[in-house]
């Protein structure tokens, strides 16, 4: 007679639970993981050091930035962003800005107004013209190797497709808030008709160059 022989059933719920709790284990461990990695998780600082006064001069220019954090397209805080371009002397090709206009070229001016910053960072609602204005002052840098600092303005050409040196039609524009590894963190207007803030990495394509407000001069 041939006696089957049974598993331990005891043995066998232990295996199982080792199994699932192993499994269990590696998943929270890859979700941490890619917690830590995620943009949104890094901390970000300066790429090489700066001076106190200029770091401090960079962090207020930040710092009014994210105080309109959130703003969302014709609400008062957009309101006010529109209405403080529009009360300049002097406006830019002597147009007003409407609240329906797109605002990311208005949203950085209004960061400069509110900083009496115009003399180095120009006033302007249009991205391809402050980026002339930019390179009138020689503070124009499109180099693909260059890192940003915060407080440096970030154009895109959002539009182009190609694989290459970006040269397209700038439409649309941020602060540098700061960087991280592969990352740059930027703090926008008229993104998805808000005040957000965009993790890009460095050398994206769609980066069309840098408007470097000559902070260490204003400090000096």
């Amino acid at each position: 007679m041939i006696q089957k022989t049974m598993g331990n059933p005891i043995k066998k719920k232990i295996t199982v639970c080792v199994t699932v709790g192993a499994a269990v284990l590696i998943l929270v461990l890859a979700v941490f993981l890619l917690n830590q990695t995620s943009p949104q998780n890094r901390d970000y600082g300066y790429a090489r050091e700066v001076s106190k006064s200029e770091m401090a001069l960079r962090q207020q220019v930040i710092g009014t930035a994210e105080a309109w954090l959130g703003t969302v397209k014709g609400s008062p805080e957009h309101h006010e962003i529109i209405d403080l371009y529009n009360a300049q002397e002097v406006l830019p090709v002597g147009y007003s800005v409407t609240y329906e206009d797109d605002w990311c070229a208005t949203f950085v001016t209004a960061v400069a107004l509110q900083n009496n910053l115009t003399d180095i960072i120009p006033p302007e609602c249009g991205c391809q013209r402050q980026i002339a204005l930019f390179e009138s002052i020689g503070r124009w840098q499109e180099d693909e190797t260059y890192v940003p600092l915060p407080g440096d303005v970030i154009y895109y050409a959002q539009k182009e497709a190609a694989i290459g040196d970006c040269t397209g039609w700038a439409d649309h524009v941020g602060i540098v808030v700061g960087t991280s590894g592969k990352y740059i963190k930027v703090i926008e207007g008229n993104n998805k008709d808000a005040v957000r803030y965009r993790y890009i990495r460095k050398n994206s394509y769609h980066i069309r160059g840098y408007g470097l407000p000559n902070y260490a001069g204003k400090c000096e």
